[in-house]
């Protein structure tokens, strides 16, 4: 492994760093995008699409029939968002301001003013105060067209919480007096439920709450984008196996246009070493999956992943540190255990003990603990540093939970009791 990746390293002072570094960096994804900025300057390349390359090798079977079913085996969700998203939410929200709602034109003002501080969530995360220096009014009156928000679509956009949010939500429905009131103060005392349980209308209250979004703007927010892997690691004949995703490469073609010019020399000179710099991309991500195979093993295997840095990969393959950084940069790997961005195989320690094997041991703690009394951080905290020997600061939990997306104990507790409405 060492002595061709040394034969690769030799090469790299005479190639163009300036064209590598963006080239090793680019996503799978960007990379045709790339190529192309770089093909329209030099007459020399002809760039072929990933995409219809494959198709025509594979018959429509490989990448891009994989891209097809993708497309076509669409959810009716996607395909809903793709018909709202030719309307932005900003665009919906523009078209809005008008009389009654805003009848003059400095309500019209201001109330452009907050939905350029609304998040794409739909949240208002802006200042009132700053607001009315903007507009020249005082802030009561910002305030007041801010409520009015509360009877715009989508419903609860404009609030400064989900509390607001849903409170602006429940101007959508027509209820009675008694259901109405029951529901305004089990949003305001969402952290209190408890003291609903009892209450002979808690029935039709919870209907009503499973229909209210948060975010307000759900609809609107683009959906995540399909990640192509850059290479497959998967098992053949008991082996680990590492496959680079050749479908998705796209294919540069090198012509001579004329022998006798010297802009046409350079130019095809240039053409040439894109075309080695492509290939030395596509060799250093498999040397580095080499790496993280060898030193991940276990993982690979079902277990949990090894303390490991950039560095360990950056010695091992006689690279720059940076340089090893560059290569991971929105790069992925599929697996049998599922796709995992390349930076996922590179975890901290604690002691002897990886970051990852913490988190995932957090993980199920929170998943097996009682609904009724849900784990404090504290308490989680205790319990990790008794399970690994290890000493750490409890705010690191409250961390770890943020990143693997686990509530808080008061918002688990909620939703917990919200289960058994």
């Amino acid at each position: 492994m060492k002595t061709s990746l040394s034969f690769k390293q030799k090469q790299l002072p005479r190639l163009s760093m300036q064209t590598w570094l963006p080239l090793l960096q680019c996503s799978l994804n960007e990379l045709e995008k790339h190529l192309q900025v770089i093909t329209n300057e030099n007459p020399c390349i002809e760039l072929k699409s990933g995409f219809e390359e494959s198709n025509a090798q594979a018959g429509g079977s490989s990448a891009y029939g994989a891209f097809q079913n993708y497309v076509s085996n669409a959810s009716s969700d996607q395909i809903e968002w793709l018909s709202i998203s030719s309307m932005s939410l900003y665009e919906k929200l523009d078209e809005q301001i008008a009389a009654p709602l805003f009848p003059t034109p400095i309500s019209q003002k201001i109330a452009r003013q907050i939905i350029y501080y609304i998040n794409n969530e739909g949240y208002f995360e802006g200042s009132i105060k700053e607001i009315a220096a903007q507009c020249d009014t005082d802030v009561h009156t910002v305030e007041r067209v801010r409520q009015r928000f509360a009877h715009l679509e989508p419903a609860g956009i404009g609030a400064v919480d989900y509390k607001e949010s849903f409170l602006f939500q429940l101007n959508e429905y027509e209820l009675d007096d008694e259901l109405s009131i029951l529901l305004g103060a089990m949003i305001v005392q969402f952290d209190k439920m408890e003291k609903f349980i009892k209450h002979p209308r808690l029935g039709d209250a919870k209907h009503v709450l499973q229909h209210f979004k948060n975010p307000p703007a759900l609809e609107y927010m683009e959906p995540d984008l399909q990640i192509t892997p850059d290479l497959f690691v998967e098992f053949e004949a008991e082996k680990l196996n590492i496959r680079i995703n050749h479908g998705f490469y796209p294919d540069l073609q090198v012509n001579m246009i004329d022998k006798h010019d010297n802009f046409a020399k350079q130019k095809f000179k240039e053409a040439r070493e894109l075309v080695n710099l492509l290939e030395l991309r596509k060799a250093t991500l498999y040397n580095v999956a080499l790496v993280l195979i060898e030193k991940q093993y276990s993982f690979f295997m079902g277990g949990e992943l090894k303390p490991m840095r950039l560095q360990d990969v950056a010695d091992e393959l006689g690279f720059n540190e940076s340089t090893i950084s560059r290569a991971i940069s929105d790069k992925y790997i599929q697996t049998e255990l599922g796709l995992f961005a390349f930076k996922d195989f590179f975890s901290n320690s604690i002691g002897e003990v990886s970051t990852s094997e913490i988190k995932h041991f957090l993980k199920r703690l929170v998943a097996g603990e009682v609904k009724d009394d849900p784990f404090s951080d504290k308490i989680l905290h205790e319990t990790i540093e008794e399970r690994f020997g290890v000493k750490m600061v409890r705010r690191v939990i409250a961390k770890y939970r943020q990143e693997l997306d686990i509530p808080s104990y008061k918002e688990r507790k909620f939703l917990y009791k919200l289960e058994l409405l």
